[in-house]
Formats: structure tokens, C-alpha cells, sequence
């Protein structure tokens, strides 16, 4: 089965009616935690919201990667190509990070 096929979303939970509500909670916290996500629980918007329990997901690297590409393309026009060729090293380091669109998640 593969997504493309199916039209799924990158990231996607599935589960059978009779799985219990214990183990979903327990796989979508261990997913988001190792794929470097911060998950914590908001027990106001829980309540606001009339839920049981609420989580929010957070993506740590975000700000991160905004700021090294923000780095990467200011080092990229200052270089002098005639003893180092940065400018190319710095250009390739952002196109990588604008092409995955890591920093937009």
C-alpha cells in the first residue's frame, strides 16, 4: 500500500474500531517523539474544547532552520569566489532546505 496510491497525508493515523483509545494515544505520543517532535498535553484547550484530553505538537528544529537558511543566504553573497567558492556551498545548503520545506512545518 503506498501513500501516493491512497492519497494519504505525509503523516496519518489509521486504526480498527475495536483498538482501544489508551493504545492510539500511546502510538501518536511514541511517533511524534521519534520523529523529534515535542508533544505535551493541554488540558485548557481539552476543556475548552469539551475533549477528555487535548495535545499539542510542536516542531522544536522550526526556528532553527528558518535562522541557518537566513545565515545561509546571507554568507551566499558574500563570498569571493576566487579563494573560496562558499557562495556555492551556502547556496546549495538553502536550496536543500527550501526544497524539503523543513522550516514551513
Amino acid at each position: 500500500m503506498s501513500k501516493e496510491k491512497y492519497k494519504l497525508p505525509e503523516h496519518y493515523f489509521a486504526y480498527n474500531d475495536g483498538t482501544p483509545s489508551y493504545e492510539i494515544k500511546d502510538c501518536i505520543i511514541q511517533e511524534c517523539e521519534s520523529a523529534g517532535l515535542d508533544i505535551s498535553v493541554d488540558e485548557d484547550l481539552a476543556e475548552q474544547r469539551g475533549y477528555d484530553q487535548a495535545f499539542i505538537v510542536t516542531n522544536p528544529y522550526k526556528d532553527k532552520i528558518k535562522k541557518i537558511l537566513e545565515i545561509c543566504k546571507i554568507n551566499a553573497k558574500g563570498w569571493d569566489p576566487i579563494q573560496h567558492d562558499g557562495a556555492e556551498e551556502f547556496k546549495s545548503i538553502c536550496d536543500l532546505i527550501e526544497e524539503k520545506g523543513w522550516y514551513k512545518k
